[in-house]
């Protein structure tokens, strides 16, 4: 276990893809703004339909900057990219829940561009999640939460190996999906 965030050790590649923190993209990029414009890219109403608020209609920089700020306070952001290209084509949010002793839970979500779609990429970033997590040895389970009516995602989720979650109660179209690791 490293005393670094999740954010900072959350660093992994698949074959097609590879996961860092928003903020080394940043850097390479040269500027904020730069940033800023992908997320509007990305961000499209078809990707964002089922989020909240805060999260549609994200069109100007000012608006993806706010966006940007908003998901770093609230979670560990990272950037996924085509290891081909290095392209930008989503995000992952992590969020740290359950402490217990040296071990705790993770709680997820992503977004991929819908450029991409039906590609397999999604089981390809959670399989890599999955792989990464066990890896680091000291988190317990990982979850995240879909809308009933995203039959891809949740097929995605059930051929990766996760399953309904015991602890998390469905809400009106939302239901969880947990992946426990055995420690």
């Amino acid at each position: 276990m490293s005393d670094n965030s999740i954010e900072e050790r959350c660093n992994y590649n698949t074959d097609r893809l590879w996961v860092r923190s928003w903020k080394h993209i940043v850097k390479d990029l040269g500027s904020k703004y730069k940033f800023a414009r992908i997320v509007i890219e990305i961000l499209t109403p078809n990707v964002t339909k089922s989020l909240p608020d805060g999260w549609q209609n994200i069109s100007t920089i000012e608006h993806a900057q706010k966006w940007i700020d908003a998901r770093n306070d609230e979670s560990h952001f990272a950037t996924i990219q085509l290891v081909s290209t290095n392209e930008i084509v989503g995000f992952i949010f992590l969020y740290e829940s359950g402490t217990e002793n040296k071990y705790f839970d993770l709680r997820f979500g992503y977004l991929l561009s819908e450029k991409i779609w039906g590609k397999g990429l999604g089981t390809e970033l959670l399989e890599g999640l999955i792989n990464w997590c066990q890896a680091e040895g000291d988190i317990k389970s990982i979850s995240g939460g879909v809308e009933t009516e995203n039959i891809g995602s949740i097929k995605v989720l059930e051929k990766t190996g996760f399953s309904p979650s015991a602890l998390d109660n469905p809400t009106e179209g939302l239901v969880f999906y947990e992946y426990r690791f055995d420690i």
